[in-house]
């Protein structure tokens, strides 16, 4: 099992000593006293306290979604003929970051072939090599 992370006391809150397991163990408190947190909510903590996961600070609020980049491209790629593309800066020379980012292109383009090449100053070359066929047998 995980590592046991024990809690202080720091006034009215209860903080956990390791802050990355602070959301999980926030909403399993919230889950043992009340059932299901429900979709698109998550449990945070009214006393505006980061590290804690004391149930009486506990409240629901919507989810904040993130503005997300790859629809505004893959809206791009929609747009281009085939053979065409286009250079997107910034996403890095290594490799984990750019399977991130192919993975994230592939997943909102559905409908259109791409293809993701590094290039050595860390952009990307994106170009529509096709498009899927909508009907599937």
């Amino acid at each position: 099992m995980g590592e046991f992370s024990p809690t202080t006391r720091n006034g009215d809150c209860e903080e956990i000593a390791n802050p990355s397991t602070t959301y999980g163990r926030r909403r399993r408190n919230w889950i043992d006293a009340h059932g299901s947190v429900p979709a698109r909510q998550v449990v945070d903590a009214s006393c505006g306290n980061k590290h804690c996961i004391a149930l009486r600070h506990s409240y629901l609020r919507p989810r904040v979604e993130q503005p997300r980049k790859y629809p505004k491209i893959a809206e791009r790629v929609h747009r281009l003929k085939i053979g065409q593309h286009f250079d997107v800066r910034g996403v890095g020379t290594d490799e984990r970051s750019r399977n991130r980012f192919r993975s994230g292109l592939y997943a909102a383009a559905r409908l259109d072939k791409v293809s993701v090449r590094g290039q050595a100053d860390g952009s990307v070359c994106v170009t529509k090599v096709g498009e899927w066929s909508s009907l599937r047998v």
